[in-house]
């Protein structure tokens, strides 16, 4: 018995791709997750071209593959905290609200320092005509 096109092609559609949706209930699943992914691969790949580093530099500097590297700025590797540490005190950027706190803690630093009546030093201005005795 011959199987026509038409019955072929009514196979190949009838099989359900499974793995397809899958996928999609996946990502629909950890929405949040790859938005925070997506957002520190943006932050990280925003600093990299500040510094002129190249992600092999930043693989080297965190003691990682350049293979890990990609897929941080990809926004698909899932980073452990310690990681997340490790960047971002390498790149001085901020990727946890520990971050935030402690700029927060210089600043106030900064204005409670500022709130004092100690004034910075400024050097006299030198004329250039007086003479050593």
């Amino acid at each position: 018995m011959m199987t026509t096109n038409k019955e072929k092609l009514l196979e190949l559609v009838a099989e359900d791709d499974t793995s397809l949706l899958k996928e999609i209930e996946s990502r629909i699943k950890n929405r949040s997750l790859l938005r925070e992914s997506f957002s520190i691969a943006i932050k990280v790949l925003a600093r990299l071209d500040e510094l002129n580093w190249t992600q092999k530099e930043l693989a080297e500097k965190l003691g990682v593959t350049p293979q890990q590297v990609n897929k941080i700025v990809k926004g698909k590797q899932n980073l452990t905290l310690e990681s997340l540490i490790k960047l971002q005190s390498l790149l001085d950027i901020p990727l946890l609200a520990s971050y935030n706190e402690a700029q927060t803690e210089k600043q106030t630093q900064v204005t409670a320092y500022s709130g004092t009546n100690i004034q910075p030093f400024t050097p006299a201005k030198s004329t250039g005509s007086r003479k050593m005795q």
